[in-house]
């Protein structure tokens, strides 16, 4: 019942893969969870989850939606990877006629995700650099480079920063001090830290889903995650919404 964001003002920082880290990760948790594609023309979301080649809803089929989702109902006819069901822009096809965008009204994005809220744990949307407006809080993905930091702080001048959670870093190995620092000069909390993790990679050549299993990028995902799950808990007063024999994730360090 959560839509949670990954938003960057630069290109290729990941939000694609930590993203779905995120969704294949509450799928882990025992919940119902789908990554979308924020930008419905795009089709990188399912080469990114390795279900480009498998039949199921992309956003083209829902480009004439009119009232009312049945999110459960859509979750079951969108492609499957590790128990995280994907939306993703593109199509099943090898014909290039065949993949041309198909834009999506505002009103059909929103009645589409507003289903899939009201029937998920968890809705992971990968926005890109656009962030929309009213759809649940975002984190921001952090390159710690020069260009990185300069991209946030240009991006953070055009779009509402109350709409992010805080910042993940991204860089080669940990960076702690400077991704700290890199997040207080931002204004905006430090949730975690994405390293280069050599099983994304491996996953990518196969065709899986990142995130998955073990890794650098699996603890920081079942870390925010846990987080997620608990704010949910304190929210609705349901008790333990993590199923039993599932270790619950603390806040902190990936």
């Amino acid at each position: 019942m959560t839509i949670l964001g990954v938003v960057s003002g630069s290109g290729g920082a990941g939000c694609s893969t930590l993203a779905a880290a995120l969704g294949v990760q509450a799928a882990a948790f025992g919940g119902t969870a789908v990554v979308v594609d924020g930008d419905p023309v795009c089709g990188g979301l399912q080469v990114t989850t390795g279900v480009e080649h498998l039949p199921g809803h992309r956003w083209a089929e829902l480009a004439e939606v009119d009232g009312v989702v049945d999110g459960s109902r859509l979750r079951e006819r969108l492609p499957q990877a590790d128990g995280c069901a994907v939306l993703s822009g593109g199509r099943v096809s090898s014909t290039l006629t065949a993949l041309s965008p198909e834009p999506v009204p505002p009103t059909a994005f929103d009645a589409v995700l507003d289903g899939l809220e009201r029937s998920c744990d968890l809705v992971v949307v990968d926005w890109g650099r656009q962030l929309r407006p009213g759809q649940g809080a975002s984190l921001y993905l952090l390159p710690l480079t020069a260009r990185g930091i300069a991209d946030a702080q240009a991006w953070l001048a055009q779009f509402d920063a109350e709409q992010l959670a805080g910042v993940v870093t991204r860089s080669r190995r940990g960076r702690r001090k400077l991704a700290e620092a890199a997040a207080a000069g931002l204004g905006l909390p430090l949730l975690g830290e994405v390293v280069d993790d050599r099983r994304v990679a491996v996953a990518e050549r196969r065709g899986g889903m990142p995130g998955a299993g073990r890794g650098p990028l699996a603890r920081l995902a079942r870390t925010i995650v846990g987080a997620v799950v608990q704010a949910e808990q304190a929210r609705t007063g349901r008790a333990d919404r993590v199923p039993r024999g599932r270790r619950r994730v603390a806040t902190g360090r990936a």
